[in-house]
């Protein structure tokens, strides 16, 4: 039996790469990433893979760019707790384009709603919040959601 192995793009694995670099530190928070012709340098690749591999770090919310600039590693705002009631709903979606320009959400920055019993719901920035149960509150045990 002949199983063939999926083999990322070569824009992918680049984006891997240098998201590994920004987890680790090494493309700190409110720098600039190196320019997009020492990347193409750098991986011996087209400028259009390297765009395509900064288009991948935009939508994670991990870079913000303008046309004509760097990429810039993006700031990670500190977190705040939201304790949801009991009987409330957690969901979470990405914003759609009126709410990113009304609310100054960077691409790659999805939303938690919380719905209580009666209907009414508070709308976070998944970045911002750490979402906690009642029961994990009683618990003391917690789980941070990571998802941008």
């Amino acid at each position: 039996m002949n199983v063939q192995r999926h083999v990322p793009a070569m824009y992918h694995q680049i984006a891997d790469l240098l998201r590994d670099a920004i987890t680790r530190g090494i493309h700190p928070s409110g720098q600039p990433l190196p320019t997009e012709r020492e990347l193409c340098d750098q991986y011996d690749v087209s400028l259009t893979t390297i765009r395509r591999a900064l288009a991948i770090l935009r939508e994670e919310g991990l870079v913000t760019s303008r046309r004509g600039a760097a990429s810039i590693v993006r700031e990670r705002p500190a977190r705040r707790i939201v304790v949801m009631g009991r009987g409330s709903r957690l969901t979470c979606r990405m914003p759609t384009t009126t709410e990113r320009f009304t609310l100054g959400i960077d691409r790659g920055v999805p939303l938690v709603e919380v719905r209580d019993r009666l209907g009414q719901v508070e709308v976070f920035l998944a970045d911002q919040v750490e979402v906690l149960s009642p029961e994990g509150l009683a618990t003391a045990t917690t789980k941070v959601m990571d998802v941008a």
